[in-house]
């Protein structure tokens, strides 16, 4: 018999079924297994705490800005009579002048000012000129020194003294207090160009403008062609351009005037109509010099409704004078300040009277004392009195009462 072939094509057919028949025995099998088996149970999904996040913290507020304030200190007339300088002298033992003891009882006045003026009366040219009292005076450059010592910050030279030694005098005047460190001078011009620069002073964030103005020279005048210039009383429209220059160019204006009538304590007509007219200008502060006594403040309002404080006359910060009324003076003590983008106001003022002390009719040992620490043991042996019974403590109180209102005293 014979064999025959087998077809290719029904092998393939037969493996395929085969592996059919397997995979269908595989998977019963492992869903038997799988029936069979402990369920299992899906692991529930925790989610794990999330750490707070701090929020950021809040800009910090810009600060509010502060007010800008000043403490302004004024003394009147510095009066160097040759007695004065020459117990200085006699202090100093021959190596030149000891001026610390006269004013070391109101130097604590000006201890913590921001800023301090004082009115030269008497010139100093002791670099060319010999050293001289009344009439025409010339005083130390160590009074000078004694001053920028104590704290004063500006100093008028415009007053009835000024052209005493001339017109190299006050250059010579000029050039010493001008050599001081931070110490405005003002009261005279070296050329009729620099009184177009405003005579300014800052302190603590506030610009002060000064304008100085003297009623009279004496009788004594410069070189007709002297380039030296200053500003009197009578020139009414030099004196609005400076007080207008110094608006322009500072936050508060001070006027420094040397007027009225020597030895009075009342102001007279003139006073008055200059006041008025620099309260109408805008002026701030107005310190009066000249009389050698202490003269009635006030406010006067200006044609703005603006304020102005006048003081007429702070009298003498010292002198060797001869009449009561000259013993009794005053510092002027204020409290200026300027809130943020505003106009700078006085916010306190105050006067604080002091009084010239010398021992006996021979005018020893000059000396200022406040009038609160006056003594009547002082009083006895002041050299006033002896030549003027009704020159007592009273006698002072009652001019401080006439003219300086209680607001203006502790």
């Amino acid at each position: 018999m014979t064999k025959r072939n087998r077809s290719p094509h029904l092998m393939l057919a037969v493996i395929i079924c085969a592996v059919s028949v397997i995979a269908l025995v595989s998977a019963v099998i492992v869903m038997t297994a799988k029936e069979d088996a402990e369920p299992v149970t899906a692991e529930p999904i925790v989610s794990q705490p999330v750490e707070s996040v701090e929020p950021l913290p809040e800009p910090e507020p810009e600060p509010e800005p502060e007010p800008s304030v000043v403490k302004f200190m004024a003394a009147g007339d510095n009066l160097i009579h040759d007695n004065f300088y020459k117990q200085a002298a006699a202090r100093a033992g021959g190596n030149g002048f000891d001026f610390g003891m006269p004013y070391s009882f109101v130097e604590p006045l000006f201890a913590d000012s921001d800023l301090s003026f004082v009115n030269q009366e008497t010139i100093i040219a002791e670099s060319i000129f010999p050293l001289s009292g009344y009439p025409l005076f010339n005083s130390p450059e160590a009074v000078g020194n004694r001053l920028v010592e104590m704290g004063f910050d500006v100093v008028s030279i415009a007053n009835n003294h000024m052209f005493d030694m001339g017109e190299k005098g006050l250059i010579a005047a000029l050039d010493f207090w001008q050599s001081k460190e931070n110490l405005l001078t003002i009261g005279a011009w070296r050329k009729e160009s620099d009184m177009q620069q405003p005579l300014l002073y800052e302190k603590n964030g506030i610009t002060f403008g000064f304008v100085p103005i003297t009623e009279h020279t004496n009788g004594i005048k410069l070189p007709k062609d002297t380039e030296l210039r200053f500003i009197r009383s009578d020139e009414y429209d030099l004196m609005e351009q400076q007080v207008k220059l110094a608006r322009e160019n500072s936050d508060f204006v001070v006027v420094s005037i040397h007027w009225g009538t020597e030895n009075s304590v009342n102001v007279n007509d003139n006073q008055l109509y200059l006041a008025q007219m620099f309260a109408d200008w805008g002026v701030d502060l107005v310190l009066g010099h000249h009389s050698h006594t202490l003269q009635p403040m006030e406010w006067r309002t200006g044609k703005e409704g603006n304020k102005t404080l006048v003081v007429y006359s702070l009298g003498n910060l010292v002198s060797s004078m001869l009449n009561p009324q000259n013993m009794l003076g005053g510092v002027l003590d204020l409290e200026i300040t300027m809130e943020p983008d505003q106009k700078p106001e006085i916010t306190r003022a105050k006067m604080i009277p002091i009084v010239t002390q010398y021992d006996t009719t021979a005018r020893r040992e000059v000396r200022i004392y406040p009038f609160s620490d006056y003594t009547q043991e002082l009083m006895d042996v002041h050299g006033v009195a002896a030549n003027y019974p009704h020159f007592t403590i009273q006698y002072m109180q009652d001019i401080i009462d006439k003219n300086i209102p209680e607001e203006f005293l502790d």
